[in-house]
Order: C-alpha cells, then structure tokens, then sequence
C-alpha cells in the first residue's frame, strides 16, 4: 500500500512540473517573438524615416580616386550619389505598391 501510494503521489509530482515546464517554455517562446517583433518595427520605421544608407562599395563617398594622378570615377553602385536604398525601404515601397494597386 505505502508503494502504491509513494507510484501515485510521484506520478502527480512529475505531470505537475510537466505543465510548469511547458508554461515556462511558452513563457520564454512569448517574450523571445515580442522582442523580435519590436525590433522589426523599430528598424521599419527607421527605414521610413531614413530610407538612404551608406553605399556600401564606395563607403558613402560616391567616387574613387584613380591609382594615377589625381582623377576620379563615379561608383557604378551608387552611380555617384554615395547612398543606397535600405533593405526595410525595399520592403515599405513594396508593401505601399502592392496596397495601391489592389485599391485601384
């Protein structure tokens, strides 16, 4: 009787941490997808208000000093403006385009 009552008391005990440590595990699931959800809108709405990044050839100068002399050549990336377009950008002109064309 004493081991039928010790099977039944730890059978308990293990179903019971079971469901502790599923809870917590979803706990941690929860709290990992709100950061990263904030900082996914965080960076998109960087990116609306700065859409330009450095060009990342040229390093934001927009041109190259020749190995002669004293000449310089535009960037073929950048085509001499030393930005580029971010890539959260390319995701809200994207989306906005696709909005505007399904009102039309």
């Amino acid at each position: 009787m004493l081991t039928t009552a010790a099977t039944a008391i730890h059978t308990a005990a293990t179903q019971g941490s079971d469901l502790t440590q599923a809870m917590t595990t979803a706990s941690k699931v929860a709290t990992v997808v709100l950061i990263v959800t904030a900082v996914a809108v965080f960076y998109l709405l960087t990116c609306a208000v700065w859409p330009f990044g450095k060009c990342r050839k040229c390093e934001g100068v927009g041109k190259f000093k020749s190995p002669f002399g004293n000449a310089y050549r535009h960037c073929g990336c950048c085509q001499g403006s030393g930005l580029r377009i971010r890539l959260g950008r390319h995701v809200i002109n994207r989306v906005r385009d696709i909005r505007r064309a399904g009102t039309k």
